[in-house]
């Protein structure tokens, strides 16, 4: 059989490579000769590393659930931030641990200006919208309360409001907890590849969708003009479109780096990523379908093209791989098996360059450790987590499972407006 299969690979005229590997030079040729064009944009035209404007005012809001063991950790690491004399506001939303009780002893100590505890838990947007309001600052930082920071990570995060134009920053984001497990190591590999290198690449298009709740930064002007923060799942990008259909701009900014904790078991992960692929369908298919049409006032060529980017990539290319496989079998039969290994050797390559690339772009070259899990991470990206998308996006169109999402209380879903 192997020798077959060599004898067949040697003898494969161009259409028939093309037919026989469709799936890889539509979908996935494109993304590994754009992660190498971005590192060598990067390398001659990134700008030096900017500083903060002393003149904003900034507000940082912490809401958090359950957060009582991370809050004065948390709290303490922002004061010595580069860029201090932050007002900081903590929003306890409905916790049964001991965050009030910290929480208040943060606030008598004067590390903490304003603490909120609303009794009843509502969700991170509703316990957001609460902090909005007390704050004073023209900045307003919103991050995670299990997220620690570089020092300068507040000052990096404000810089590129000296642009009038801007109205909310993305951070940077790595994971904390990456030799917790196999899977947290695999994760640390996926978000250098998909938040440190693909957002660079988003940014360099202005087509930034996404300022990650975890941790990013909003001018006060903007979030009020839009009515603040909507019921999640997906409330990260559902804020970030509505600020872009307002005319604000988005960006990314690489040197403003977090650290968060992720999943490291397998049923954590998943679950994890069902209610972000639900959430794609929920925002970006169903509510804000509208931003194609272009007879809208509001109509922009570059929020269509930085959608349906993430559709693309996001849904139908894992789609498609799945329809690619099906279509392998029915067509080849047993040799499918070996067409499948060449294209997951393939995968193997293409994710390894990227990676490098990413670690290339990012400047943690510590991260190079991660080198001997990149094969195992291309393979689980490949035939597990574009699996579990793929179940998501079919539950959410089918059965609109973002409302029963616990993330949520199921009280404040189901008073959400449906889509």
């Amino acid at each position: 059989m192997l020798s077959d299969s060599v004898s067949l690979f040697s003898e494969l005229s161009l259409p028939m490579f093309l037919a026989m590997f469709w799936h890889a030079v539509i979908f996935e040729i494109p993304r590994f000769f754009v992660s190498v064009l971005v590192v060598a944009g990067a390398r001659c035209m990134r700008p030096p590393r900017l500083q903060g404007q002393r003149s904003h005012k900034i507000s940082i809001l912490l809401p958090g659930h359950n957060e009582g063991a991370s809050l004065r950790k948390t709290v303490e690491g922002l004061r010595e931030q580069t860029l201090g004399d932050a007002q900081m506001v903590v929003v306890d939303d409905g916790s049964t641990d001991d965050m009030a009780t910290v929480g208040r002893q943060l606030q008598r100590e004067g590390t903490v200006q304003c603490f909120l505890s609303t009794g009843l838990r509502g969700g991170k947007s509703a316990a957001a919208n609460l902090g909005l309001i007390h704050t004073s600052g023209d900045i307003i930082i919103i991050a995670d309360i299990d997220t620690s920071f570089d020092r300068d990570a507040i000052e990096q995060i404000v810089a590129p409001f000296s642009d009038p134009r801007v109205g909310a920053v993305s951070g940077n984001i790595a994971v904390r907890n990456k030799r917790a497990s196999l899977l947290s190591r695999f994760q640390a590999i996926q978000y250098l590849q998909s938040i440190s290198l693909g957002r660079m690449v988003t940014n360099m298009l202005d087509t930034v969708f996404i300022a990650s709740g975890a941790f990013a930064a909003f001018r006060k002007e903007a979030l009020v003009s839009i009515g603040g923060w909507e019921v999640g799942p997906g409330e990260d990008a559902d804020i970030t479109i509505k600020l872009r259909r307002a005319g604000w701009a988005v960006r990314f900014q690489p040197d403003a780096w977090a650290l968060t904790d992720v999943p490291e078991t397998l049923g954590a992960l998943v679950r994890q990523r069902l209610r972000w692929n639900r959430s794609l369908i929920r925002i970006r298919v169903r509510k804000f379908r509208g931003m194609f049409n272009p007879f809208l006032p509001n109509f922009s060529l570059k929020n269509v093209l930085g959608t349906a980017d993430i559709l693309f990539f996001q849904a139908l290319l894992p789609a498609g791989f799945f329809v690619y496989l099906i279509w392998l079998f029915g067509y080849y039969g047993v040799f499918a098996w070996t067409i499948i290994l060449v294209v997951s050797m393939a995968y193997i390559i293409a994710s390894t360059v990227s990676f490098i690339a990413a670690v290339s772009v990012a400047g943690h070259y510590g991260d190079l450790r991660l080198l001997p899990y990149v094969p195992g991470y291309a393979l689980f990206n490949a035939y597990v987590l574009r699996a579990v998308s793929v179940y998501a996006y079919l539950d959410e169109l089918m059965f609109r499972k973002s409302y029963q999402d616990t993330y949520v209380p199921s009280r404040v879903l189901k008073q959400a407006d449906k889509f």
